[in-house]
């Protein structure tokens, strides 16, 4: 018994230490998993004429790896994460061609919907605050990310590999909120004009965003990974994203860039908003 036990040993040990070496080989798994962190520079771009990107923010991701080997190349990237993104936008005031915008909260803070020809008392009761000539706005958006990506790689050199990324990211968001800098506060139908800078901070724009909350967007890159020990190596990378799809509303029913009031009456004029998102992402990261 006790031979056959110190026999059955000796096999395991070679068996396992002919796996390890091959797997101390083997770069090219054809299945891999791993983890990253991204901080990420992010703007918005502004396809309106009346509002103009206004520089970039400091954003930040992270998430799972999955990677499967296609080709000696050719591999699929994949996985999930989270991506927190910020970016500015700086909206034309000019009153007197009837361009300001406008929109009202009501007690809990939220967007008020502007209808045309909604009732004055209505639109300035004593719940609801006015913010007008909104000349700022920061956009801090969350969203659960999937990358889906194809990743051509080189071979090894001296532990070694470089790569190119070309796909997509799909994103479904889960916040999305602003603060934004005005000059008028309007109480019960007063305006009234403000000095200094002053912000209404940590808006819900989960109304005014686009209906849909999933964002389409290329993605693509360069990168290298270093092998440190067996099919373990470091990743880093630094990719583009620009959305395919708008952050908010094409025409907005929470913001109006004039209103009119008549007969006890007010009518709008929207806001019109085409919002891309962009970001270059800084990923450092681990695969096994």
């Amino acid at each position: 018994m006790k031979k056959l036990v110190i026999t059955g040993f000796l096999l395991s040990s070679m068996v396992f230490g002919a796996l390890a070496q091959d797997n101390a080989n083997n770069f090219d798994k054809k299945f891999r998993f791993g983890i990253r962190i991204a901080p990420q520079p992010t703007w918005i771009k502004s396809k309106d004429k009346n509002a103009t990107g206004g520089g970039m923010g400091l954003g930040f991701g992270f998430g799972l790896i999955t990677e499967f080997k296609l080709s000696d190349i050719i591999h699929f990237y994949t996985g999930i994460g989270g991506d927190f993104e910020n970016g500015t936008i700086t909206y034309k005031n000019d009153p007197s061609n009837q361009f300001s915008v406008t929109y009202f909260t009501d007690r809990d803070g939220a967007l008020v919907e502007l209808t045309n020809g909604m009732d004055t008392a209505s639109l300035f009761s004593q719940n609801n605050m006015g913010y007008e000539a909104v000349t700022k706005r920061k956009i801090k958006t969350t969203y659960v990310t999937i990358p889906l990506t194809l990743k051509m790689m080189t071979q090894e050199y001296s532990g070694f590999r470089y790569f190119a990324q070309f796909g997509a990211d799909l994103g479904i968001r889960t916040k999305i909120k602003a603060d934004d800098e005005y000059s008028i506060l309007i109480k019960r139908g007063v305006a009234t004009t403000l000095s200094g800078t002053n912000t209404n901070s940590d808006l819900d724009l989960k109304k005014d965003a686009s209906l849909i909350p999933i964002r389409i967007g290329l993605n693509v890159g360069l990168g290298t990974e270093y092998r440190i020990a067996g099919t373990t190596s470091l990743m880093f990378s630094i990719n583009y994203f620009s959305s395919f799809t708008n952050l908010m509303r094409s025409t907005s029913k929470y913001a109006a860039t004039d209103y009119q009031v008549s007969n006890g009456k007010v009518n709008f004029t929207y806001l019109k908003q085409s919002l891309i998102q962009n970001a270059i992402r800084i990923n450092i990261g681990i695969l096994f």
